[in-house]
């Protein structure tokens, strides 16, 4: 792998952090702004110019961070 790939690789584009996170690119885009994403902090994100762009391994903590449940009533319980 070439290091351009490499650098590619740990910051992606708003397009791809939402396939990432199977949620819609507006959804990601809108959080930026509102601060807020289905009632979750949103991912960080960094700028790059006036790229957005989202660090994979930042990607891989926020979706390790959200609450997980076994049952939808042990979710509505909380």
């Amino acid at each position: 792998m070439s290091s351009h790939n490499i650098i590619e690789a740990l910051n992606v584009s708003t397009s791809a952090a939402a396939d990432f996170l199977d949620i819609a690119a507006s959804d990601l885009h809108k959080s930026r702004g509102s601060g807020e994403l289905s009632g979750l902090q949103p991912p960080p994100f960094i700028r790059i110019g006036r790229r957005v762009r989202y660090r994979v391994v930042d990607l891989i903590e926020w979706n390790n961070s959200q609450p997980s449940f076994t049952t939808l009533a042990e979710q509505s319980s909380q």
